[in-house]
Order: structure tokens, then C-alpha cells, then sequence
């Protein structure tokens, strides 16, 4: 595929520093070996791993390929950063990538993506409700040309401890009043936890507030300023969420809540399987799945996903085409689902399958559909640098070093800079 975009302008476009890598289109000795061997290399989070090869076997049986899975970062901007260095000096070490919805732009427009739609089939496109089609073209496509497709519905459900709980908050306001209650700090026990260090985590926790005010956080508006205030009176008023919940990630915070030193929380559906796993600790009581608590604009949880795309350089397109064609279909979609609560989405096949299984993420997916609680993912064109920009503004507040006013002003800024 020819570059649609020079260097210089795909900075422009994502701010990745290592799109000024120099390109060269010949593979590396190792990739050719790898062809040779008729292997196809999968890029993709390596809790998703034992689900993908539980269908290995039919797709390799089938085929005469090999599928070696390499892990992926679970971070959108950190993972954009990786395989960008590798896509900007032309070259790619994998046939099929775990795509978060915004490299998806940034990428087709830099020429760095295969075009799916002679690969995808109509009957897996139609299996997707048309909601999620109608996402298509902003987040998984480039110009009317799919580049990706989907394999996770990711909404931040609300977990809670209901074994010690009974029931959960309700609103904010009981947040902060059960929250008091039931931290104690001296014993490290938190009513609640989230990632929200910088690197893409601070924005997707302060977005999911706003999808409580009704704010957007690309625009540093009043309802943003509302998410941000309460998760300050969090951290440094109500002392209900630990103060290194600022450079947490999502291991950490898992393994605080599987620790028995969080109350309740925010967090993606793979959490389900997560806990599943934890075998010794885990009790569905545990991880009981409710509406997030509503804020002043009602409850709310925005969505976005990750999803297959094809490098333009993949080492074995052929063999790319065949494996992204095998795990998107409406045969096996259902297995992964089965497999991960990662690959839960709302498809039809999928949920004809798991239909009366009494899977709690499908059920909390119903409970969350009925209730209007699924927002859309906020969007700007720039995705990866306009999230940076959100980080950057509301960590200068959560930290004390700049007023709310301040750190909105400053956020205002850095987005404007990027349209100009």
C-alpha cells in the first residue's frame, strides 16, 4: 500500500515521536524466516491469550498455518507508541494487531493499515448491532475503507464488594457517604481505586465521570470541570481513593480489589475473567456488577473497544487475512466470548450463544442497555495527542499544582494547539 501521508504530516496528525523514524519498506531477516515457516504472528493482550488458543487448533488444522501470539500493551497511546516505532522505519513483526479505537485513524491515514473490505464477509459485518455499525466509519474505518474490526464492546461496568456491601452507591453523593464509612486508611482499605496515571488512563476515568455530568472532556467544559472536581474531593476531601491511585495501573488495581482493600469500582469487562481466574478469592458476591452511581446529569459509561487490524507490512498478508477472517466470524466470535469476557460483545451470534447462561457480563451488558447507561466514546480527530492533553490538564489540578480554572485554561490550550 502506498503512503498516503508523509512523516511530517502523520506528526501533525498523532504526535507520536516515532513516526519520524526513518522508513524503509524491506522486512527483517527474522520476519522473512518466519513466513518461510508459515507462521502468523498475532499482536494481542496477553490475558486474552488462553481464549485465542482454545481455537487455534481448527484454524491451524484448517489452514496448515501456525499462530504465534505475542503480548500487546493494554494502554491505548503506550501501544501506538510501540508499534508505531516499528510501522515508521517500515517494517512489521506481526500479521494481525489488537488495535485500540484510536490508532485506528492515525494509522490508515498514515498508510500503516491493510484495507479489510474484501476480507471481512457480509455475514459478519451484519452480525454487529447497527449501533456499533454506525461507529464504523469514525472509529474502526479511514475514507469508507474498513481498516479494523472489532473484537470487544468495552464499557467501564461498576463492580462492587455486594458480600460486604450489600448494597452499592447509588449516586455520588452516597459514594462519598458510604465511601467515609467504609475507608480506612490506616489499613490500606479503599472504598475506591482506579488507573489514573498518565500515559491514557487519566482521561478514560475523567471521561467516565463526564459521562455522569453530561460533559465532554475534548472541550474542558462545565461538565468536565464537575467530573474533575469530584474525583479531586476523591482523592484530597472525602480520602476515599488511595493517593497512588495517580500512578496506578490496571494490574494494580485489580490486585487491590482482589486484596480485599476496595469496596467498589470502575473497570473494563476483562476484569470478569480476571477475578474468575483468582480461584482461591473469587465468589460471585465479590464482583457483583451495578449501574455506576449518577451524578448530576443522571448514570453513565461511555464505550469504545479494541479491534483486529491488518499492518500494511505484515510479514504474511495472506496468512493476516485468513487468521483476522477465522476469529471475526460468527462461528467463533461466540468461543472467544465463551473464553474472555474481553470478547463479550453485543452481536448477535454472541449473544444467541451465551443467551440464558447467566454470564454476568452479558446480563450487566442487558442491565446497562435498559437503563441508557452506554454512552458514546468521546471523539477527536487527533485521539491519542487530544487524550495526553486531557492527562496533562487534569493531573496539574489532581496534584495541587494548578487550580481547577487553571488546569482548565491549560487543557483548552494544548487542544486548540492541536487544531491549529
Amino acid at each position: 500500500m502506498s503512503v498516503k501521508v508523509s512523516r511530517r504530516e502523520f506528526l501533525k496528525t498523532s504526535g507520536l515521536a516515532a513516526a519520524a523514524v526513518a522508513t524503509s519498506k524491506f522486512p527483517m531477516p527474522g520476519i522473512i524466516h518466519r513466513r518461510q515457516l508459515n507462521t502468523v504472528v498475532l499482536k494481542i493482550q496477553s490475558f486474552a491469550h488462553d481464549a485465542i488458543k482454545a481455537v487455534l487448533p481448527d484454524f491451524e488444522a484448517a489452514t496448515g498455518l501456525t499462530v504465534q501470539l505475542e503480548p500487546g500493551l493494554s494502554s491505548g497511546p503506550e501501544h501506538m507508541q510501540e508499534v508505531s516505532t516499528a510501522y515508521a522505519a517500515g517494517d512489521s513483526p506481526w500479521d494481525v494487531v489488537s488495535d485500540p479505537d484510536e490508532g485506528t485513524v492515525a494509522f490508515a491515514r498514515a498508510g500503516w493499515l491493510m484495507p479489510l473490505d474484501d476480507v471481512i464477509p457480509q455475514e459478519t459485518l451484519d452480525d454487529f448491532p447497527q449501533g456499533m455499525r454506525d461507529a464504523f466509519p469514525i472509529w474502526h474505518g479511514f475514507e469508507g475503507a474498513l481498516y479494523r474490526v472489532p473484537h470487544e464492546f468495552a464499557v467501564g461496568y461498576f463492580f462492587y464488594r455486594k458480600d460486604l456491601l450489600g448494597e452499592p452507591p447509588k449516586t455520588w453523593e452516597e459514594v462519598a457517604e458510604i465511601g467515609m464509612q467504609v475507608t480506612d486508611a490506616a489499613n490500606g482499605v479503599w472504598a475506591t481505586t482506579d488507573a489514573i496515571i498518565r500515559g491514557g488512563l487519566t482521561w478514560v476515568y475523567v471521561a467516565y465521570l463526564a459521562s455522569q455530568t453530561g460533559g465532554n472532556v475534548f472541550e474542558m467544559d462545565a461538565g468536565t470541570a464537575h467530573a474533575a472536581h469530584f474525583l479531586y474531593d476523591m482523592l484530597n476531601v472525602y480520602k476515599i481513593m488511595p493517593p497512588d491511585a495517580l500512578n496506578m495501573n490496571y494490574d494494580q488495581q485489580n490486585q487491590l480489589y482482589m486484596s480485599d482493600k476496595v469496596m467498589f469500582m470502575r473497570q473494563w469487562p476483562f476484569f470478569q475473567s480476571v477475578a474468575e481466574g483468582n480461584t482461591e478469592w473469587f465468589s460471585p458476591e465479590k464482583v457483583a456488577i451495578a449501574l455506576p452511581p449518577a451524578g448530576p446529569a443522571g448514570t453513565g459509561s461511555w464505550w469504545g473497544g479494541w479491534g483486529f487490524s491488518v499492518p500494511a507490512l505484515a510479514p504474511n498478508p495472506d496468512g493476516a487475512k485468513e487468521l483476522i477472517k477465522f476469529l471475526t466470524s460468527n462461528e467463533v466470535a461466540p468461543k472467544l466470548a465463551q473464553g474472555q469476557s474481553w470478547f463479550i460483545m453485543p452481536r448477535t451470534s454472541i449473544l444467541n450463544a451465551m443467551a440464558g447462561t447467566g454470564n454476568p457480563i452479558v446480563d450487566a451488558m442487558g442491565l446497562y442497555a435498559e437503563n441508557n447507561v452506554i454512552k458514546p466514546r468521546p471523539f477527536h480527530a487527533r485521539a491519542a495527542e487530544a487524550q495526553y492533553a486531557v492527562d496533562d490538564a487534569m493531573l496539574q489540578y489532581l496534584t495541587k499544582q494548578a487550580t481547577l480554572q487553571e488546569a482548565l485554561a491549560f487543557g483548552k490550550q494544548l487542544l486548540a494547539d492541536l487544531s491549529a
